[in-house]
């Protein structure tokens, strides 16, 4: 008993650091803690924190012990190619708050994705936003590209930018509805910001490499039906691969809102736009 009594005491102010795992992450953002993270926010500088945390400091919650075994499981059936989507529904309902605390407390993207990497998946993108504004913005903007379309590209201000030309070309090669409907819901969308005189390149790269930090889209070959594809990027980083023109403007306008991102000043008017068309207000903004 001695020699345990004199061990004890030995390492009795011994602490040992740790590092900013799953469950001291989520504890931080719950109790409002932006100390100790290995990364800040995704706009700010890449600079690492000294301070260290003791295990002291991290309160024991049932709460965070039940979130831990929703997670968990989330970020294993995520790695499956067969996936219980019913489940993964239910199990992201349950985990909303401790995830819209991270986001609201600026918590690095990649420690969001890590922990909720459905947030990957389109339809759970549109979902999230779905969760918190109780609108389907991929319905929303089927109606808003089939309705403003043909009007997009009739306005004098498109008629020679690249885009436009480039639709025009592509439109001589194919007789099918479907696919002109296609090709000119795609030019639309592409040639928005320059109908309202905002920095295209916010809101689009065609054909080139990403150069932005905030949420923008990645269009390669946008008028051949066999190798056009769309994906959608923050930070920099891919986020997820979209089907189709119409997916992929969804999932840029739910991107802002789903992780709390700023609107960007030269791209403001075509989200708002687009905004005010998917929350129906009264007055929405028209095109020039």
């Amino acid at each position: 008993l001695l020699w345990k009594r004199a061990l004890k005491d030995r390492f009795k102010y011994v602490r040992r650091p740790i590092e900013d795992d799953e469950q001291v992450l989520r504890n931080k953002c719950k109790f409002g803690h932006r100390r100790g993270q290995t990364r800040k926010s995704s706009f700010a500088e890449n600079k690492p924190d000294d301070v260290q945390v003791q295990v002291e400091e991290e309160p024991v919650h049932h709460e965070g012990s039940a979130m831990d075994v929703h997670i968990k499981w989330l970020k294993q059936e995520y790695m499956k190619t067969q996936r219980n989507w019913k489940e993964v529904d239910d199990r992201m309902n349950v985990t909303i708050e401790i995830r819209r605390r991270m986001i609201s407390d600026k918590a690095p993207l990649k420690d969001i994705l890590r922990l909720f990497p459905f947030l990957r998946c389109p339809y759970q993108l549109f979902r999230e936003f779905q969760l918190l504004t109780h609108m389907d913005i991929y319905k929303k903007t089927v109606e808003i590209l089939e309705i403003y379309s043909e009007n997009i590209l009739s306005l004098y201000v498109v008629r020679n930018n690249p885009i436009n030309i480039m639709l025009q070309e592509n439109l001589k090669r194919h007789t099918e509805e479907d696919i002109l409907k296609y090709m000119k819901m795609t030019a639309a969308c592409l040639l928005l910001p320059d109908v309202f005189g905002d920095d295209s390149s916010l809101f689009a790269a065609v054909n080139e490499e990403v150069k932005v930090v905030t949420p923008v889209l990645e269009v390669k070959n946008p008028f051949n039906v066999n190798s056009c594809e769309f994906a959608l990027y923050v930070e920099r980083e891919e986020l997820a691969q979209l089907d189709d023109c119409t997916m992929a403007l969804a999932a840029l306008v739910a991107a802002f809102h789903v992780f709390d991102i700023p609107c960007p000043k030269r791209i403001h008017r075509t989200l708002n736009f687009l905004e005010s068309l998917v929350f129906e207000v009264r007055s929405p903004a028209s095109l020039p």
